[in-house]
């Protein structure tokens, strides 16, 4: 029976907080040159229309967001966390707020799967109903002015 890794739960808690300050270095290096990224659920059309990216999409669709969209995205403390063997299961809410004013407080359940000590994948679920509804009211907004 394999131990779970105490350097990859503290990675993904590191991960957490460079995204929270908006470092994208430190994150970036948290993350295998081979990571893949995946929004899900797969009912859900992501903004860049991608469900899979790599490291290197994944960092700029992240920027593009948090600094075009958004004037300030902080990301809770885990709820809950299930750690496992080269796995690391978050789920969490955030609190932030658009540039336009609209309120963003989604919640979401983010598994990290780990090679070694690097993220080699990173699933992020999110509440599909108020996702859907928060950027399409964003889409609308930017389409009137």
């Amino acid at each position: 029976m394999s131990i779970p890794n105490a350097k990859q739960l503290e990675n993904a808690h590191a991960f957490l907080t460079h995204l929270n300050a908006l470092n994208w270095v430190p994150l970036a290096e948290l993350l295998s040159p081979e990571f893949k990224h995946q929004y899900l659920p797969a009912s859900i059309i992501p903004p860049d229309g991608k469900e899979m990216r790599g490291k290197k999409d994944f960092i700029e669709i992240l920027k593009s967001n948090l600094v075009g969209l958004f004037d300030k995205v902080t990301y809770g403390p885990p709820l809950d966390v299930i750690h496992g063997t080269d796995k690391v299961v978050f789920h969490l809410k955030s609190d932030g707020k658009s540039k336009s004013g609209k309120d963003y407080n989604n919640e979401f359940m983010i598994t990290f799967h780990f090679d070694g000590e690097q993220i080699i994948k990173l699933n992020e679920f999110v509440d599909s109903k108020y996702s859907s509804a928060f950027f399409r009211a964003l889409w609308e907004e930017a389409k009137s002015t």
